[in-house]
């Protein structure tokens, strides 16, 4: 990859799996996005506030205007089902300065146990290895948070430190788990 390519590099969109479709959110996904950011037992092991009401729409609305910003630093992206177009999730990828990007994501409660969070994070890591001019893609989770460990452990990342008390949120301190893969570590992808 050119230097230049290197500094306008971008996802490209839609990312396709067997089964969903990561795209940009679009206006409709309001009510959708609305309903999952809202769920209390989605959000329990988030290391952030509930947002609610005009905070949420806030949200949203500084989320569809960031996807026009070039360059493009952060991909907050729509989770949707191939079969039926439903909105089930959101999943994300920022890049930060020391050619890293960070992944996340979160499912609707319905949606959990199926193997979609594993699907869509295999698929961000190769997004990011194919698409961005990173050498590591990251995750951070509460340590509590035994499904998500084991949905990156199966994305390919591996544990890489304890960290205490890494972030305040919701009145409280949260340990969380640093886990990562380098792109010399990646398996080359057989096609």
């Amino acid at each position: 990859m050119s230097a230049r390519r290197a500094r306008t590099a971008g996802l490209r969109l839609p990312i396709v799996t067997r089964r969903l479709l990561l795209r940009d959110f679009v206006a409709a996904d309001r009510p959708a996005f609305a309903a999952i950011a809202t769920d209390t037992r989605v959000l329990a092991q988030l290391l952030y506030e509930t947002r609610a009401g005009s905070e949420l729409e806030h949200q949203f609305a500084h989320m569809l205007a960031h996807q026009q910003s070039r360059p493009r630093r952060a991909w907050q992206l729509a989770v949707v089902t191939r079969r039926g177009g439903r909105l089930i999730g959101s999943c994300d990828l920022t890049l930060s300065g020391r050619r890293e990007v960070d992944l996340g994501y979160l499912l609707a409660r319905r949606h959990w146990g199926y193997g979609y969070a594993t699907e869509l994070a295999r698929a961000l890591v190769a997004a990011a290895f194919e698409n961005l001019p990173v050498e590591r893609v990251l995750a951070v989770v509460d340590v509590d948070n035994e499904r998500s460990r084991r949905v990156l452990e199966n994305a390919g990342l591996r544990w890489e430190a304890l960290l205490r008390r890494h972030v305040r949120a919701r009145s409280r301190w949260w340990d969380c788990h640093l886990y990562a893969m380098a792109r010399a570590d990646r398996a080359p992808v057989l096609r």
